[in-house]
């Protein structure tokens, strides 16, 4: 199946692939966000879908955390796709719906469970070329899932980073963008943001060899220059998206 064929069978269908409970609803308005309990759609846009159609190819390994409408369009173009969920419910339901539009999902590995235990499952041998992580949003997932995929990340592969209004994920987006092993290649509005990178180089993860760390070297509190700071950021942050 192309990309121009799923991206259109999504459209037209609309799965459900997600479910919120009574609880899950109203822990979600808290936010601001209204989600009735029950089946819902939580997929990213389709700015986000036809990004990733557009860069993904037949010979690539691809990997999210997360799952939904771009776990189909993975499984439609994709030599092989892991997907990272939490439930068992929307991995049944995916598979469903590509036997019932007549893509195989043999190519699908689901890892259920939290990314946090079943990223270091991997395979030390397996190379992904595309990543997209949406899966938890709170702190700190968005790095370890990162942690754990840019193992495995080829150099020259893309990682997509979903909800960068969100400030675990906006902090993680800064690290990538300063400290040199990652490239910003473009930046998607869909309402929310995304943002996509090209990985350049290997990181290293101790302090002295990160340009990020090495920049942020002025922890003392008394420095009136540095609590300035600290109150300018904590204020504007919040206002950046």
């Amino acid at each position: 199946m192309d990309k121009v064929t799923v991206l259109a069978q999504l459209e037209q269908d609309k799965p459900l692939f997600h479910y919120v409970d009574e609880e899950g609803s109203r822990r979600t308005a808290l936010t601001g966000v209204t989600i009735p309990a029950g089946d819902y759609n939580g997929s990213i846009g389709p700015k986000a879908m036809r990004w990733i159609a557009n860069h993904v190819t037949k010979e690539m390994t691809t990997i999210e955390t997360g799952a939904g409408y771009s776990t189909v369009l993975f499984a439609a173009l994709a030599k092989q796709h892991y997907c990272c969920t939490a439930s068992q419910r929307e991995a049944d339901k995916i598979l469903a719906y590509l036997e019932r539009i007549g893509a195989s999902g043999k190519n699908i590995s689901f890892l259920i469970g939290s990314s946090d235990k079943t990223l270091p499952k991997l395979a030390s041998d397996t190379l992904i070329d595309f990543a997209y992580i949406d899966g938890c949003h709170g702190y700190p997932f968005p790095a370890l899932d990162w942690h754990y995929i840019d193992k495995h990340l080829r150099v020259g592969g893309v990682i997509g980073m979903d909800n960068v209004e969100l400030r675990p994920v906006r902090e993680h987006c800064e690290f990538l963008e300063e400290n040199g092993t990652y490239r910003l290649i473009e930046a998607v509005n869909d309402g929310y943001f995304v943002r996509f990178y090209e990985k350049l180089s290997d990181d290293k993860c101790e302090w002295i060899d990160q340009p990020y760390s090495r920049a942020k070297q002025d922890p003392c509190d008394w420095k009136l220059v540095t609590r300035i700071k600290r109150k300018a950021s904590k204020w504007i942050k919040p206002h950046l998206f």
